[in-house]
């Protein structure tokens, strides 16, 4: 699974490099233009389905839950720019037991720090790019059983720190000095929820999710595009 891991952060890495390069064209091209750098400030809210990344691998369903926060991005040039976030977000995954779907359920404190990319004027085309660092504030269970055969139903969380690196993408729609941002996005953990030692039960135990939000930005200072 570390190859897995290896073969995720190469593909993501591939996307970056054809996204900088594309950068570079289109900010070489852009040069000329009346820019001046902004600063905006906003929030996105929205579901993230997640699972967990088990080898030996462990049949899973998505789970659902809640993504969002607040958000603080810094656009320097044409076309670029950089993003912190703070989020809240619900993670975990759910299996079919015989007595009904068990699942578990994390609730994170997240800061990813994305490199920000776009294309457009008025209506965007965005590409978000980064590391990201968390922690687990609490978990619960629905319908979990202690004599269950699956021993990560009722193993402990040993690692509440979390990081790993995504990318999203979506679309941004500018009206005046305020930004309605549509993305979506994938994360991938490079840590361990549970123990990952050759003598261990999982090899990996790692979280991965998908997320869908929409966004509101308010751009500071307000600024007229050309």
């Amino acid at each position: 699974m570390k190859i897995f891991r290896f073969q995720v952060t190469n593909t993501i890495s591939r996307s970056v490099i054809t996204v900088l390069f594309v950068g570079i064209f289109f900010t070489s091209k852009a040069q000329s233009d009346d820019f001046q750098p902004y600063f905006s400030f906003g929030t996105s809210h929205g579901i993230s389905l997640s699972s967990i990344n088990f080898y030996p691998a462990v049949v899973q369903k998505q789970l659902m839950g809640y993504y969002g926060g607040v958000a603080a991005n810094y656009v320097s040039e044409k076309h670029w720019g950089l993003q912190v976030e703070l989020n809240y977000s619900q993670r975990g995954w759910k299996e079919q037991e015989t007595s009904g779907d068990f699942q578990r359920r994390l609730n994170y404190f997240e800061m990813p720090v994305l490199t920000h990319f776009y294309l457009g004027n008025k209506f965007r085309w965005m590409f978000n790019v980064g590391p990201k660092i968390g922690y687990m504030l609490s978990e619960s269970s629905q319908n979990a059983v202690s004599s269950s055969n699956n021993p990560e139903n009722t193993m402990s969380i040993a690692n509440k720190f979390d990081y790993g690196i995504c990318a999203g993408s979506g679309f941004e729609l500018v009206v005046g000095s305020t930004s309605y941002v549509l993305e979506a996005r994938y994360s991938f953990g490079l840590s361990d929820i549970f123990p990952n030692s050759k003598t261990d039960t999982f090899g990996n135990s790692g979280n991965k999710f998908l997320s869908i939000t929409l966004g509101v930005f308010l751009h500071f200072p307000a600024q007229h595009r050309h």
